[in-house]
């Protein structure tokens, strides 16, 4: 069904794994509990069609002064374009840095170190 869209609904355990990796590396930065999400229309489909466990997760990607700023006045979601938005516009870095450590990080929970 083409208009068929699950909510995304992080499997416990493997949330846990990686938010520890993620706790890990990125101790000022990670946030364990991202909450449900209809994020990424169709991500929990292919896991869930072969019956493995699955955690979806973010990498902001805003100018960190931008968002501080947003956050003071209590405007992030007026302010701060989200990938949708025709304005969106990542910074390059530290975002590409940041989300290839991520992908890094996580498989190595799985992986071994």
């Amino acid at each position: 069904m083409i208009n068929n869209y699950p909510l995304t609904d992080n499997e416990a355990g493997a949330t846990a794994t990686v938010a520890e990796a993620f706790n890990g590396y990125f101790p000022a930065e990670a946030i364990a509990h991202y909450g449900r999400q209809t994020a990424s229309e169709d991500f929990s489909d292919v896991p869930t069609a072969l019956g493995v466990p699955y955690t979806y997760w973010a990498v902001g990607g805003a100018d960190p002064e931008a968002y501080a700023q947003a956050k003071a006045k209590g405007t992030v979601t007026q302010d701060i374009p989200g990938n949708h938005s025709p304005m969106f516009a990542p910074v390059i870095q530290p975002t590409l840095t940041n989300a290839t450590a991520a992908i890094v990080v996580a498989a190595s929970a799985w992986l071994g170190k």
